[in-house]
């Protein structure tokens, strides 16, 4: 028998929520790969468009990245979260009797020390450090019935819906009234001349600066991110994924109007992010992509997931194991992306195009690996330490095998 500090053992797992976690850090890597491999994100201050994002097939690349990947991944994640937290803390207290708060607040505190060590020391683009932020407000509705817990996600995804359409008309009544679109303006830092010439001392001081600037957006998100995890609570709280085939009709559901309302949204903003950007109402506007494309393609993503892996009973048996280790293969994404890029000097020289070739070798290595790990181990590199340091002990790693 399991006892309050002990993490959760192999028979109480449920494999399709490891398999959906692994499958969402494809998405996250196709989104990824475009701040990886050029300065995305520096373009966003001077307004200027690097080479390997131009041309026909390089803006096509992007638009099936904007479209079908950009919001929809760090949205699953977040969903999933909220899932986990429940599953960790309703186990926990009915081991413990009572609801270990404190467990889960120590919980977050690690996952916001690796997330600073993850942006500074290795890449800026984290996102770790709002899931800790926001995991902590989660606590709040733990014990609220699941129906508040859904409202309260409605609500926020709503507000900020509507308050972004407003913005966009204001920004459109402004740009129709002033001289012109308004220019970019000096981030800063030069990244391209940091990480093609720069030294690893260089690299960590971008990354500081850039984590820094990013503070403020991120801080914006957090709303979003805590109404998906809310969504993730309260499926936890109905016991959905306990019982899959009990909930056929609200899975599909799920997945037709998720994906229904989902994909004409994601096309529209899409565009926008690809080609539009420049235009201060589609800079307003294509935030939509975050508060409502980005929750209704994850969660259609996630229904459909499910219909698909019932059916190719393979699907959950290959990511499985990939999503096991969710932690480790985010930063392992990270840590493999930048070596390459920036070891190899090539950073702001692949052409968009090739972008989607890559991620697929690099999410094969990781799932080669995941594999190979999870066949003698019980737990992914970071997670044994994350759960150590969760429970104050050495958590036993090695796989037994029974004889």
């Amino acid at each position: 028998m399991s006892n309050g500090s002990s993490p959760i053992s192999k028979s109480e797992r449920v494999f399709e929520i490891d398999a959906v976690r692994g499958f969402a850090l494809l998405g996250i890597l196709m989104m990824n790969i475009m701040s990886f491999a050029g300065p995305t994100l520096e373009e966003q201050f001077t307004m200027e468009q690097s080479d390997i994002y131009t041309g026909q097939w390089n803006e096509l690349s992007l638009y099936f990245i904007n479209t079908f990947a950009t919001s929809n991944f760090y949205t699953m994640f977040s969903f999933l979260f909220g899932l986990g937290f429940y599953i960790f803390l309703s186990r926990a207290e009915k081991r413990q009797n009572n609801v270990p708060y404190l467990l889960f607040l120590k919980r977050m505190l690690i996952l916001l020390v690796i997330g600073l060590m993850h942006a500074v020391l290795i890449w800026y683009g984290d996102i770790l450090t709002v899931y800790a932020a926001a995991g902590v407000l989660l606590l709040v509705f733990y014990r609220f019935k699941p129906v508040v817990n859904l409202a309260a996600a409605a609500a926020i995804l709503g507000v900020s819906t509507i308050f972004i359409l407003l913005l966009s008309m204001m920004s459109l009544l402004f740009s129709n009234s002033s001289a012109g679109s308004p220019g970019g303006f000096d981030p800063g830092f030069n990244m391209t001349e940091v990480l093609t010439g720069g030294s690893y001392a260089d690299i960590v001081n971008l990354n500081l600066s850039v984590f820094s600037i990013m503070i403020s957006s991120n801080i914006t998100i957090i709303p979003l991110v805590l109404a998906m995890f809310l969504i993730g609570l309260y499926v936890g709280q109905k016991g959905i994924f306990q019982n899959l085939d009990a909930h056929k009709k609200l899975i599909s559901r799920t997945a037709i109007i998720g994906l229904g309302a989902g994909i004409p949204i994601k096309l529209v903003l899409g565009y926008g992010l690809t080609y539009m950007m420049d235009d201060m109402m589609w800079q307003v506007l294509t935030l939509l992509a975050y508060s409502a494309g980005g929750p209704l393609m994850s969660l259609g993503y996630v229904a459909l997931f499910i219909i698909i892996a019932k059916k190719v009973t393979g699907l959950t048996k290959l990511l499985q194991p990939v999503g096991q280790m969710a932690l480790t293969n985010y930063i392992m994404q990270s840590i493999l992306m930048t070596v390459v890029i920036y070891g190899f000097n090539i950073f702001n020289t692949i052409e968009a195009v090739w972008f989607i070739p890559v991620v697929v070798v690099v999410f094969t290595v990781q799932v080669i690996y995941s594999h190979i790990w999870m066949k003698f181990f019980r737990f992914g590199p970071l997670e044994w330490i994350w759960r150590s340091l969760t429970y104050s002990k050495t958590m036993p790693i090695k796989r037994i095998e029974h004889r």
